[in-house]
């Protein structure tokens, strides 16, 4: 055998090792941020904002309004953080098929359980993260939806102690568009006698600061 197709072989050989041990196969995706043209950008920013508004809104409305009577007459809108394009990402629901449930705690201590759909990974600043997805186990009483909620370094600084939530809507083949920039507060920032509030699992609490979406409703600055 010459020389040459030894070292052919050679080299198909160990790139084949490599593709098995580290190819897309063995490996969930772990997508990072969403990369938009200036067009789709500014009709990004304009559809947030536009949630927002609709959002404050209800608030302002006594009918609807989950704050307490007392902070209506006076609110003029949430606190939130600037867009943060960089905290938008489009990734897969690994599905979880087993079933399971999980147990979660409320904030005044009662155990509410919920199903686990699966989790979904995303790339940010040079790490992969995966957060846990649930939804209701009587989804006759309660509809059918995907929740993920998460801590991350910013809970009880300039956010929720108790968290923040986000709610996923399935896409084709399985994608979510996961935005921190829609995340929110638990009902208990608004009005602590009135609701009790679910706390996030521990896995999911996220290492670094989602400077994104809602602030502290009686935020200190």
């Amino acid at each position: 055998m010459s020389t040459v197709r030894r070292i052919t072989i050679a080299a198909f050989a160990l790139s084949f090792v490599f593709g098995a041990l580290f190819g897309c196969n063995s490996q969930p995706e772990a997508p990072g941020a969403v990369v938009m043209t200036p067009e789709e950008q500014e009709a990004w920013e304009i559809r947030l904002v536009e949630y927002r508004i609709d959002k404050n809104e209800s608030y302002m409305d006594p009918a609807e309004s989950p704050l307490m009577a007392e902070d209506i007459p006076a609110f003029v809108g949430l606190n939130y953080y600037w867009p943060e394009a960089s905290l938008r990402f489009r990734t897969k629901l690994e599905p979880d098929t087993t079933g399971a449930t999980i147990s979660l705690e409320k904030r005044r201590g009662e155990i509410v359980e919920y199903r686990r759909h699966g989790t979904v990974r995303f790339a940010h600043a040079g790490k992969i993260h995966a957060l846990g997805v649930f939804g209701p186990v009587d989804t006759a009483a309660s509809g059918d939806y995907l929740w993920l909620p998460f801590y991350d370094t910013t809970s009880g600084e300039s956010t929720y102690p108790g968290g923040r939530y986000l709610d996923l809507e399935p896409e084709a083949e399985g994608m979510v568009e996961l935005d921190f920039n829609f995340a929110y507060n638990p009902l208990c920032d608004y009005n602590h006698e009135k609701f009790n509030c679910t706390l996030p699992p521990a896995e999911n609490t996220l290492d670094f600061a989602v400077a994104a979406g809602e602030k502290l409703f009686r935020l200190e600055e």
